[in-house]
């Protein structure tokens, strides 16, 4: 395998994190034949990536992951992804599939904050500028909205102990977030446990399912 040159190391790690992982792979193969780099692969980007500690998914720049919009706001990508499956919610925020991924443009974070500002509730005026990168619109939905939308609260059908999110009865049980989600969702078990649980949450506030997606890379 060919050494890599600082040349390309700085030039991948500048933009790693800023664009969908597919755009940068076929834009630093662009990059190559103008500079006469070696072509690299998708793998060897990727392994330079991890070796340097950089992210291949982007979640800092102009194109979010959802867990990368997760991250900023410092809360669960579960709940992110809650989020998408309002069909109110995807038709502001527009998600791209990018080699099945979807990504979420920030000014579709900022057109959300303006039309359903709700949806944002419960965050810090400084959580919401990280996403947002707009001081006077985070400071706006911070401060109308300064508790999360919905009931978030779920039960335990056995013991019918009742705890303030999927996440708190996660940490209680010593299982992942995902677990006790999926199994509300799937109307099931949590097999580990023997136990089940169901969401306090009205109809009106259970998210609609996510019925179109654009896999327009």
């Amino acid at each position: 395998m060919t050494r890599w040159t600082s040349e390309e190391i700085d030039w991948l790690e500048e933009r790693a994190g800023q664009i969908p992982f597919p755009e940068l792979v076929r834009n630093m193969k662009r990059k190559a034949k103008q500079e006469g780099w070696p072509e690299r692969t998708e793998h060897a980007i990727i392994c330079r990536l991890h070796r340097t500690g950089k992210h291949a998914l982007c979640r800092h720049g102009e194109w979010l992951t959802l867990g990368g919009a997760a991250d900023l706001l410092g809360c669960p990508a579960t709940r992110v992804e809650a989020w998408l499956r309002q069909a109110r919610n995807t038709a502001v925020l527009q998600p791209r599939w990018v080699g099945g991924t979807r990504y979420v443009e920030r000014c579709a974070w900022r057109r959300l904050a303006r039309e359903r500002p709700c949806v944002l509730g419960g965050f810090s005026a400084d959580a919401l500028f990280l996403l947002l990168e707009d001081r006077e619109l985070a400071e706006s939905v911070a401060t109308r909205y300064r508790r999360p939308q919905g009931d978030w609260r779920v039960r335990c059908v056995e013991t019918g102990r009742i705890y303030a999110s999927c996440g708190a009865a996660a940490k209680a049980h010593h299982v992942t977030q995902a677990c006790i989600s999926l199994a509300i969702r799937k109307r099931r078990t949590v097999a580990s446990l023997g136990l089940t649980f169901e969401a306090l949450r009205s109809a009106a506030d259970t998210p609609q399912p996510l019925r179109v997606r654009n896999r327009t890379a």
